[in-house]
């Protein structure tokens, strides 16, 4: 017989019946049950996951490995940003270490490299929108998460459409 790798943990001394009348209600449990709420969420993950493939992409044609460092942070943030970032019932806040690599300096890529990332002038421009709106997706939850969420998601994808757009005519397909 096998034990479990985490048989060590102490078990809750409470039964999961007695936590639930000792936590108070989370209104949040209910929003996540909503299914509007639930599209809109799985529509900015989706729209989210292809923004971040994309700039996956510009992470991989990089000769500075540091620089495709960068972008591949930038990658990581757009997908928390857009999906586990957007909590119902959460206070809407960004992570400091999101903020950080969906700043617009994303552009410069890696700091005192003295060079820049190889980036062509098409994809500029959607590189700081992807980034921009996937920071804004969590604060959602603080308002009209389906409307505000599917805009954004909206937007998002034609964001990433524009950048591969753009990588696509300049021949800069990684």
């Amino acid at each position: 017989m096998t034990t479990p790798p985490l048989s060590w943990l102490p078990l809750p001394l409470l039964s999961p019946a007695d936590r639930a009348e000792d936590e108070p209600a989370c209104e949040s449990d209910d929003q996540a049950l909503d299914p509007v709420k639930l599209a809109a969420l799985h529509r900015g993950r989706d729209a989210g996951e292809a923004a971040a493939a994309w700039v996956r992409s510009l992470s991989r044609r990089q000769e500075d490995e540091r620089h495709a460092l960068a972008l591949e942070h930038a990658a990581a943030g757009i997908e928390r940003a857009s999906h586990q970032e957007v909590i119902p019932g959460g206070d809407g806040q960004l992570a400091e270490e999101l903020r950080y690599a969906l700043a617009a300096d994303v552009l410069l890529g890696a700091t005192h490299t003295g060079t820049l990332p190889d980036l062509a002038p098409g994809e500029r421009m959607p590189l700081v929108a992807v980034c921009a709106l996937a920071a804004a997706m969590p604060s959602c939850v603080l308002g009209d998460l389906p409307r505000e969420l599917t805009l954004l998601a909206d937007e998002l994808d034609a964001a990433t459409t524009a950048g591969r757009a753009a990588t696509t005519a300049t021949g800069s397909a990684g």
